[in-house]
């Protein structure tokens, strides 16, 4: 299907032009993140007055495919399209790192039966994670970090079904996104991975005009 789409170059423009040596590192780097979602989950939880129970290995495959699905879209497409009009690699991941959370806001807000507003706190999250899988992308120019980073994350937690601790009433979507990646904690620590994959593009572009 993307080959008729896109034409011969069509695994470069869906970000899927990756050498053995970069499929093996991001294979490494999913299992990173998904171990490091895990141990970090429990604390966020406790801190925000969750409880989760473990998610089922269907799910979790399930979510493998649509991270794999938005990053296409949404990393390797969009921001190849921006590119052609945006040349500054920081404009494009801070501007297009905006959409992410305002359309988390519109759909819940106004799209979803709950009407459910996203807290600050569960906007910026969103906004720093857009700024680091942008920047993985414009970093390396295909999906695979940016991939491995959300999909190690979505894996782990999507899937579960999570509950208040207080009343024991099961959570729905957008009060899980609200409530999980609201924590000040969830917020301090994305925001390092955004600046850390961040001041890496903007190494990696620093070197490449020199």
């Amino acid at each position: 299907m993307l080959r008729l789409l896109l034409g011969r170059e069509w695994t470069g423009r869906a970000g899927l032009k990756l050498s053995s040596r970069d499929i093996v590192l991001v294979v490494l780097a999913f299992a990173m993140v998904a171990t490091g979602s895990k141990l970090l989950l429990p604390i966020v939880y406790k801190a925000a007055g969750l409880k989760a129970n473990a998610p089922n290995i269907e799910d979790q495959i399930g979510f493998l495919f649509q991270a794999f699905n938005e990053e296409v879209l949404f990393r390797a497409l969009m921001i190849g399209l921006v590119l052609h009009y945006v040349r500054s690699p920081v404009l494009v991941s801070l501007g297009l790192a905006l959409l992410f959370p305002v359309a988390h806001f519109v759909l819940y807000r106004y799209s979803n039966p709950m009407h459910l507003a996203l807290s600050i706190n569960a906007l910026t999250t969103l906004f720093f994670a857009g700024v680091a899988m942008n920047a993985l992308y414009l970093t390396f120019r295909h999906i695979g970090f940016s991939w491995a980073l959300h999909a190690g994350w979505n894996v782990v937690w999507l899937p579960a079904t999570i509950y208040d601790a207080a009343s024991h009433a099961r959570l729905y979507e957008p009060q899980v996104f609200d409530r999980v990646l609201g924590s000040p904690i969830l917020v301090a620590m994305v925001g390092a991975v955004a600046a850390f994959c961040f001041a890496t593009m903007l190494r990696y572009s620093i070197a490449s005009e020199c």
